[in-house]
């Protein structure tokens, strides 16, 4: 069974698989080919029956999802966008500014006009390097259209501020661009085409907080918070959300193009929502599958292709994704936080990296003031007081004080805490 993945940077990949070869397969060979460890962030997409964009299920069979016979087009995309401070990897982070550049290029993302000329420099500063006078900041544009779109005046900002970035090495750039780009409202939002009950077109985006509702020319509705949903279901194709607030409990139903692109986006939200919100992955959400008709009656042979049908594919939250890819990288003898590899430092000998230096200084700095403990003003913090759960305190100190030295409460206990980072 022959798979093509197109990759962020438009290049299309290879790849040959058994026929009854999962998502997981395919997926985990991308990732390998690319040198990803954070597999979690990453997913594939296809287009549905009727032109919707799916996300591959990993569980589930490649050849029972894509509608047609191999070769099966797929593209490799970021699946869940997380902080820039939680990626580990050089090549994840390369891979989260391919996906955010594009969507910068198609308009999917606006940055906020007073930002706007320094992220494209960082974009110029991550792809080519230094700014120069033989050639425009904006060469990095594979998108000739959004660059006629750019007056003088812009595109002067946009070269003054790449030459500020002199000196900045292309990860460094990388990870400034993310970091801008995380700041904006709409980061990682997945957007889901509908309609309400009278009609009228929306977008839903489902977020990392929240599911947002626009209408069809993207100007915000209204949102509702993951904690006022009670309840989200699908029935064919159409969705249907139980919101709790202060008024008492509402239902809303939302009509989408087809069944398979209603279960995308009751997926989408059950996922986000486990991914970002929980501290594991609960087995309600493991556990839940389908079957049609044909399938179920072939189960009560006995036979091996009627396997389930995953609703679910996601594995591991944040935390979990995080905390698995840090011991993977230790056990291969490189911590990317105690010793971050030096393409990922800032370079020296021009004013902005100098600029750069004394600022992350700085921050080290305020940091290591905040785990100090707030009596001796020497020891790092080690103990929280119990019942209050402030955490200001040294063990030696803790065992000296009966009142909590910020909210005076009575201390019945304190326990000791350990930090993953040792700051010294």
């Amino acid at each position: 069974m022959r798979c093509y993945v197109s990759l962020p940077d438009f290049v299309l990949t290879e790849f040959n698989f058994r026929t009854k070869a999962i998502g997981q397969d395919l997926l985990d060979e991308v990732c390998k080919r690319l040198g990803i460890i954070e597999v979690d962030y990453f997913g594939l997409q296809f287009s549905g029956p009727k032109g919707e964009t799916l996300w591959l299920n990993t569980r589930n069979r490649i050849r029972r999802q894509i509608p047609g016979a191999p070769p099966y087009r797929l593209q490799f995309r970021v699946k869940f966008f997380v902080q820039p401070q939680y990626l580990l990897q050089d090549t994840t982070r390369h891979q989260y500014f391919l996906h955010l550049k594009n969507d910068l290029d198609e308009g999917k993302i606006i940055p906020d006009p007073e930002k706007a000329a320094a992220v494209y420099a960082l974009i110029a500063q991550a792809t080519i390097g230094d700014h120069g006078d033989s050639y425009s900041p904006c060469d990095y544009c594979q998108a000739s259209e959004i660059e006629s779109q750019w007056s003088s005046e812009f595109r002067s900002s946009v070269s003054e501020e790449h030459a500020k970035l002199k000196g900045l090495r292309s990860p460094a750039a990388t990870q400034f661009f993310i970091k801008e780009m995380s700041l904006m409202e709409n980061y990682g939002i997945e957007y889901h085409l509908a309609k309400n009950d009278s009609g009228n077109t929306l977008h839903i985006g489902v977020g990392s907080e929240e599911i947002k509702i626009f209408d069809a020319d993207f100007n915000f509705v209204e949102r509702f918070l993951y904690n006022g949903l009670k309840m989200a279901t699908h029935v064919k194709n159409n969705l249907y959300l139980r919101i709790r607030s202060d008024d008492g409990e509402s239902l809303l139903a939302f009509g989408l193009s087809s069944q398979e692109a209603a279960c995308a986006l009751y997926r989408s939200i059950t996922e986000y929502h486990t991914f970002y919100r929980c501290e594991t992955v609960r087995n309600v959400v493991t556990d839940q599958f389908t079957r049609d008709l044909k399938e179920t009656l072939v189960s009560f042979f006995g036979d091996e292709e009627s396997d389930k049908k995953y609703i679910f594919d996601v594995q591991r939250t944040s935390k979990e994704v995080y905390d698995h890819c840090r011991r993977v990288l230790y056990k291969r003898g490189c911590d990317p936080i105690q010793n971050p590899p030096p393409e990922c430092q800032v370079e020296l000998g021009s004013e902005t990296g100098d600029a750069k230096v004394a600022q992350l200084q700085e921050k080290l700095t305020k940091m290591e003031d905040s785990l100090k403990c707030r009596i001796c003003m020497d020891a790092q913090i080690d103990t929280v007081f119990c019942p209050c759960g402030h955490l200001v305190s040294c063990s030696v100190c803790a065992a000296n004080v009966e009142l909590c030295p910020i909210c005076r409460e009575q201390i019945q206990k304190a326990q000791r805490v350990f930090f993953p980072v040792t700051v010294s």
